[in-house]
């Protein structure tokens, strides 16, 4: 069913990688067993997988052998999961390491599935060369061909995709919250001790907190006490 190569760089993650990580998950939600998951893949791939077969493949996503998935296995998972092809090409929370061959983070990925907003036209296009100009339509005359109710309606395209982008945007939320407040804390703090004190924080050499990259000089630090002390009688004397 898949075919194994070597591991990528622990810097990077390809999307096998990414599709092994979404069936892992995806056996979790529907709350199956590995052995559960066998059974249901054996009528569409002919064959029975073993318990370790199956802990192989999600362990793609984090072992020392990776696997690659084909496009026909894609809707094998999504017909046994009842799942959108989407859900397996989604990336993981929280990973914002590179993809593989590009210079572009996971994180991105589901800009590239969804589209951005100037790429849109073509696929609303192909839309309406198969004939869904208004999807709600479509699905009523499956119906009436069918005699069979649909238990959901289908949306354009349009609506769908800014489900989507709202639902991803719930789920990363957290962590884009959580990175504003530590980019807050680190402003306010390099506010407070200047560029100087950060960087002699992160160097260990003070002697970047002091003007000219050295401390001050005895007579210059008595002239500095000086003055504060004549600072102090004049106001008090205001």
């Amino acid at each position: 069913m898949t075919r194994q190569q070597d591991s990528p760089s622990s810097n990077e993650v390809d999307l096998n990688q990414v599709v092994a990580y979404n069936i892992r998950e995806a056996r979790r939600l529907r709350g199956w067993t590995q052995e559960e998951l066998a059974d249901r893949l054996e009528p569409y791939l002919g064959q029975r997988l073993t318990q370790a077969g199956v802990s192989s493949i999600e362990r793609a996503w984090d072992g020392e052998r990776r696997r690659e998935f084909d496009a026909h296995e894609l809707l094998i998972f999504a017909m046994v999961f009842d799942l959108p092809i989407i859900w397996f090409l989604l990336p993981p929370p929280g990973d914002h390491r590179v993809m593989r061959a590009t210079t572009r983070p996971v994180d991105e990925l589901y800009a590239w599935l969804l589209g951005r907003p100037d790429q849109l036209e073509p696929v609303y296009e192909r839309l309406r060369q198969i004939g869904v100009t208004d999807p709600n339509a479509a699905e009523e005359t499956v119906e009436k061909i069918t005699g069979i109710p649909s238990k959901a309606k289908r949306w354009s395209y349009r609506e769908r995709r800014k489900e989507l982008l709202l639902a991803l945007l719930d789920e990363h939320a957290d962590s884009l919250d959580r990175a504003v407040e530590e980019l807050g804390r680190w402003v306010d703090h390099l506010r407070q001790v200047g560029i100087r004190g950060f960087i002699a924080e992160h160097t260990g050499d003070e002697d970047f907190t002091f003007s000219g990259g050295s401390p001050p000089t005895v007579e210059e630090r008595l002239a500095e006490k000086d003055k504060a002390t004549s600072d102090d009688t004049e106001e008090h004397e205001e």
